[in-house]
Formats: C-alpha cells, sequence, structure tokens
C-alpha cells in the first residue's frame, strides 16, 4: 500500500489590490467552513493518483490530505453513503483490459482493498445500484459494460454480468463503433441507463438486485439522439421526471421527460455563443442542489462553464457564460451547499473554484487555484 500523507499544500492567490482579511464580516461557521473531495486524475508518475483534497475558503485555500497511487489513470471516482468506501476505474486497455478498484477511506486517506476486470477497454464511468450492492462499470473503447458485486467487506468480485453494445452513426471519426460513456441508475426505480456516445443512444435496462443474474439484458428502451450528437453525460432531476443529457460532439443539452422506462424529447439547447465556430467538446453536466440551474461544461476552443435556469416544466434559459480558467475543463462539481463551483482543467493541470450566486446561479471566478496534474473528476465527500 502507497500512501502518501502530505504536508498540507496551500495555495491562495489573493487578488491585486485587495484585502484578504474577511475575518471581521464571517461568522465561525463560515470561518470552519471545510469541503473534502476525492480527485481523479491521469498518472504519468508513480506519485500520482487518487487524491484527497480540502477546500476552505476562509482558511487557506486547498489542502492536499493524501494521495492514493496504486491505481493508473483513476480518471473517475465515486464513494458509498457511508463515506467509508470509495472505487475507482483504470482507464487503461490493452491485453489486460481496464479495472475497477475499491479502497478504504478513513481520515487518514485511502487504503486498497483490491481491484478486478472492468471486462472492457479504457472504463471511464461508474455507477452504484441503489442497493450499493453493484457498480456498473461503463468501458468507452469496448463499447461494453460490467455488473461488478461489492462485497459487505468492500472487496470486489468478479463481474458477473457484461453487455456489450453494436452499432455506430455518422461521425467519421468518433462513432465507428459503440462507446459506452455514462451509466445512471434511476432515483426512483432503479433502471439502468447507458449513454453511448458511438451509437447516438441512450439504452435503458431493468435492474432488479435481489435477482441472481440483476440486469435483464434485453433493453426495455432504446432512446436515439440527433445523429452525431455524441450522447456523454446526464442526470436526473431530483423527481427522476427530467432527464438532462449532454451531447459531447455538438456541444448540447437534450431535455427529455421520462416515464415509467420510457424517455420521449422535449428540446434541446445549443452550449455556443452566437458566432462561435471553433472546436468543441462537451463534457460535464450537474444541477444546482436546489434544482433551480443547471450547468455544463464545454472543451476544444471553447474552455467554457455555462449556466440555464430552469423553470418549473424542468425546461431551460440560458443565463451564463464563462471562462473555466484554463483547457480543457473536462469535470467540475459543486459544493453540496451551492456555495462554490469548482471546476478541473485536464490540460491546463489546475482546479479553479468559482463562487456561485444562489439566487442567479451566476458565476464569479475567486482568487483561489490548485496546480495538480491532469485533473478530470471531483466527487465531494459531504
Amino acid at each position: 500500500m502507497k500512501i502518501n500523507n502530505l504536508i498540507p499544500a496551500i495555495v491562495m492567490v489573493a487578488a491585486c489590490g485587495q484585502s484578504t482579511d474577511h475575518s471581521a464580516e464571517k461568522s465561525l461557521d463560515e470561518m470552519s467552513q471545510t469541503y473534502s473531495f476525492l480527485l481523479g486524475t491521469y498518472t504519468s508518475t508513480p506519485e500520482q493518483g487518487i487524491h484527497l483534497l480540502e477546500f476552505k475558503p476562509e482558511n487557506g485555500g486547498f489542502n492536499l490530505i493524501a494521495t492514493a497511487s496504486e491505481p493508473d489513470n483513476p480518471s473517475f471516482v465515486v464513494s458509498n453513503k457511508d463515506q467509508n468506501l470509495v472505487f475507482s476505474v483504470e482507464e487503461t486497455g490493452g491485453d489486460g483490459g481496464g479495472k475497477v478498484s475499491s479502497f478504504a477511506l478513513t481520515d487518514e486517506g485511502l487504503t486498497y482493498i483490491n481491484s478486478v476486470s472492468a471486462e472492457g477497454d479504457a472504463p471511464c464511468y461508474l455507477s452504484m445500484d441503489p442497493s450499493e450492492r453493484y457498480i456498473v462499470a461503463a468501458n468507452y473503447s469496448s463499447g461494453n459494460f460490467s455488473l461488478i458485486p461489492i462485497g459487505n467487506d468492500g472487496r470486489l468480485h468478479a463481474a458477473v454480468q457484461v453487455v456489450s453494445h453494436q452499432g455506430s452513426s455518422v461521425h467519421p471519426n468518433r462513432q465507428k463503433q459503440p462507446h459506452a460513456h455514462a451509466a445512471l441508475f434511476h432515483p426512483e426505480d432503479s433502471r439502468l441507463l447507458v449513454a453511448d456516445l458511438g451509437t447516438d443512444e441512450v439504452v435503458v435496462y431493468d435492474f432488479n438486485p435481489d435477482e441472481e443474474k440483476p440486469l435483464n439484458t434485453e433493453a426495455s428502451f432504446r432512446l436515439k439522439v440527433k445523429p452525431g450528437a455524441g450522447p456523454r453525460h446526464m442526470v436526473f432531476d431530483e423527481a427522476g421526471e427530467i432527464l438532462y443529457l449532454i451531447h459531447e460532439i455538438t456541444a448540447e443539452i437534450g431535455v427529455y421527460r421520462y416515464e415509467d422506462g420510457v424517455l420521449e424529447h422535449l428540446k434541446t439547447y445549443s452550449l455556443l455563443s452566437e458566432g462561435f465556430s471553433g472546436s468543441v467538446g462537451a463534457a460535464e453536466i450537474r444541477l444546482s442542489p436546489d434544482q433551480k440551474f443547471l450547468y455544463a461544461s464545454n472543451r476544444g476552443e471553447a474552455n467554457e462553464i455555462i449556466v440555464f435556469q430552469i423553470d418549473a416544466q424542468g425546461k431551460l434559459k440560458h443565463t451564463q457564460t464563462i471562462e473555466s480558467g484554463g483547457l480543457a475543463p473536462r469535470n467540475f462539481n459543486i459544493t453540496p451547499d451551492g456555495k462554490y463551483l469548482i471546476t478541473g482543467n485536464q490540460n491546463s493541470n489546475n482546479l479553479l473554484v468559482f463562487s456561485r450566486n444562489p439566487k442567479t446561479g451566476t458565476l464569479s471566478p475567486t482568487e483561489y487555484r490548485f496546480e495538480m496534474h491532469k485533473p478530470v473528476y471531483i466527487n465531494f465527500l459531504p
């Protein structure tokens, strides 16, 4: 086990000409506020891996608490509800394919438990079922996904089911074959939705964790999106009635009504500013904790975070487009209290913090930055 308990690295760059001493204006709770999160990265040296960090906005900025350096390319990390287990992909391929790894999480850091095969190449997304007895790994390069049991001790077992998608779509470089890019369980009925960038589909599967083979491998519904759109990540509203799907290739948000396993397209919204003609690569999509705003990131030559207000019917109104503060904002996340948004700029190797206006949803850059090699996924620990 390699745990690198490091001296906290504190980074805060003060705005020129401004005092950063706001202590007289802040309550004790605000002064002691700490946001803990896991950071998945791409790795190139042995000391890199999954990082456990803290962000203290009124007490120094970022602290690096520990690093678990066992996995290669742990680009996606999730935790269980009790916050004592962490699971990561190892986004690798080749003869051995990719892996999924398990860790115990304590105040001191991450302790490696074990790894199993993801049964495919380049696993890029993990999702735990509501019972937390299984984890799904979406394997991008091989276009399949696997269902992996989780033991009571957090140990992973060999996959009990593997489902391969078939087909292609119209983009000559990105859609020659299936590319499973996300797997999401519905918050109420536990059906599994898999977004496939290569086939321009969201595929719905019935799931019952009490069955010996929990997944019905015959799709119950297939949503075909606009050819060439490239479905990537998706998120349900709290009630599970509206699905928001980011289209990576066309840089759009698709809004879909969900009812009893069936998706109906409502409207599609562009992430692009009027007149923009550069390369794009829409990436992450998140809802604010109060469900009133939606946020999306766009890479390529855009490098932006886009904000939408959500109306009572789930439709969107563009509110703001703001630079991400770096290159390739592959991922971002909002603090559980909704006060801040942290973005990970993969190609410029930095984290940047935005303050968030809870009434308007708009973002403002702060002085808080943190240098980190290839940050690609942020998972807050409430």
